[in-house]
């Protein structure tokens, strides 16, 4: 294994050239990861702000990054906190933690104030997966409504979600019992606490292509299995009590009639027909109440479309490249 700037370059997984990555400070000072990759095009079209969803880090968008270039965009990306490099919400590294999804906004708004002291070109378009899509969604509502966390930084042009977190595919009674759960949890001080039935035993990285529920693909699955065996730091296991309620609490806000009237930015939502954590139809549900929003069913994939196979991926990346297209004109 070589290391780039603090990214983990292996032979499976290679880091494009041209990285800048560095420490920034969190809303707490916290210690957070981002990473710059600067246009190859002599004339860029604009700057992908890339965000992961939830156990994801940087590494795992090498590949998405190198689409992207191709494309002849800049891109920005980060991990965000208690997962990748970033600052964790417990000792534990692997427990999967965060307090409030607040946290997620103000971690953002300073990397969104770093991102417009950088020169980069413009547009800026988001681009974000599941738990990001939902940090992003949040974004985009404190932007659009002139929240004062959002005010004089940088613009989203658009925002392009996979398979988003609008909402989780659970039982109604699975919810309540999360619900409850973490909000006792968090009341006696025990929000750092696994949900039942979540161990260390669970991490990233320890799992059979087999038992995977987010990819149909066994390469790209063998290629992250092989980056977080190479840095252990990047493993992440089970949710919280808190991130748990947390999560809840985030998806309330978004299904909220005035936070979805607020979004002004144009988004394309992209659904995974074969999703078992997001199901096509909650986002596509969703995407329906988003008022000049476009949706893409994506046939065939699992949770993780830009994880999945090249035939399955195509569909997402045709929607991506006809939306920007829209967006520039």
């Amino acid at each position: 294994m070589t290391s780039s700037a603090m990214l983990t370059d292996i032979p499976e997984n290679p880091c494009p050239e041209g990285a800048d990555a560095f420490w920034f400070e969190g809303y707490d000072g916290g210690q957070l990861r981002g990473a710059i990759w600067p246009a190859t095009a002599a004339m860029p079209r604009g700057t992908i702000l890339l965000l992961g969803g939830r156990t994801e880090y940087i590494e795992k968008y090498f590949e998405v990054i190198a689409y992207l270039r191709e494309r002849g965009f800049a891109v920005a990306t980060m991990d965000w906190r208690g997962q990748g490099l970033s600052v964790r919400g417990t000792e534990n590294r692997l427990k999967g933690h965060i307090e409030h999804f607040d946290e997620f906004d103000r971690d953002m708004a300073k990397f969104m104030a770093l991102v417009g002291d950088r020169n980069l070109p413009q547009p800026f378009i988001g681009m974000a997966h599941s738990m990001g899509g939902n940090n992003m969604m949040r974004w985009l509502h404190l932007a659009d409504t002139a929240a004062p966390l959002a005010a004089d930084l940088p613009e989203l042009k658009g925002l392009v979600l996979s398979a988003p977190m609008v909402n989780l595919r659970m039982k109604p009674v699975q919810m309540m019992v999360m619900r409850v759960l973490g909000f006792i949890g968090i009341a006696v001080g025990l929000g750092d606490r696994y949900v039942p039935g979540g161990s260390d035993d669970k991490a990233v990285g320890q799992d059979t292509f087999e038992d995977n529920i987010v990819t149909s693909d066994p390469e790209r699955f063998a290629r992250q299995d092989a980056t977080v065996k190479a840095n252990p730091d990047l493993a992440l296991a089970s949710i919280t009590l808190g991130w748990g309620g947390s999560a809840l609490e985030s998806i309330d806000l978004l299904q909220t009639e005035q936070f979805v009237d607020s979004i002004k930015t144009p988004v394309l939502f992209a659904g995974a027909e074969k999703d078992v954590l997001v199901s096509e139809k909650q986002v596509a549900d969703y995407a329906k109440r988003v008022l000049g929003s476009t949706y893409i069913k994506c046939v065939g994939c699992k949770h993780e479309i830009l994880m999945e196979r090249d035939d399955l991926q195509a569909q997402f990346w045709t929607a991506f490249d006809s939306f920007v297209e829209g967006l520039a004109a």
